[in-house]
């Protein structure tokens, strides 16, 4: 199946690439492993990275798709608006259905995004001297997280 990517998302996947050998090699250097990437290309065309951190302790994980929206935000503003994100898992072989954002991942795309955000999900192997990239889907965000979480901002007035 061949799925259609714009100009900007496929300028997204090339960076995501060169950025996954790139950290992954930096991270084996210091006695890391492989982990899960994230990277977004916001309204603006600037690129963000973001890189999942799981500490020993669960509630202080912080998913790459997360850092790589603080890192948006920071770098522009609270205005800035997702075009495209990009979630790199790392596998052992290729599996029928790669890695989804979490809940409070979509709910943060969707905030920061338009029904048109595309969710790029791409799974990565590492072989003995490189890492191959077997499988890309394209969603929407619309389409993973249909209805996201509005207050009712006139719930007390």
């Amino acid at each position: 199946m061949s799925i259609k990517l714009t100009s900007e998302e496929k300028k997204l996947i090339n960076y995501t690439k060169r950025a996954v050998v790139k950290y992954n090699k930096i991270r084996h250097k210091r006695g890391g492993i492989d982990t899960l990437y994230s990277f977004l290309i916001s309204d603006s065309g600037k690129i963000y990275d973001g890189a999942c951190f799981e500490p020993n302790i669960a509630q202080a994980t912080i998913c790459g798709e997360r850092h790589a929206i603080t890192n948006m935000v920071l770098k522009e503003s609270y205005k800035a608006k997702i075009k495209s994100i990009v979630v790199a898992d790392p596998v052992p072989k290729i599996r029928e259905s790669s890695s989804f954002p979490c809940g409070t991942c979509r709910h943060l795309i969707g905030e920061f995004g338009t029904p048109k955000t595309s969710v790029i999900c791409i799974q990565y192997i590492q072989r003995k001297n490189d890492w191959i990239f077997p499988k890309i889907e394209k969603y929407f965000i619309k389409d993973l997280y249909p209805h996201p979480y509005e207050p009712i901002k006139d719930l007390w007035d």
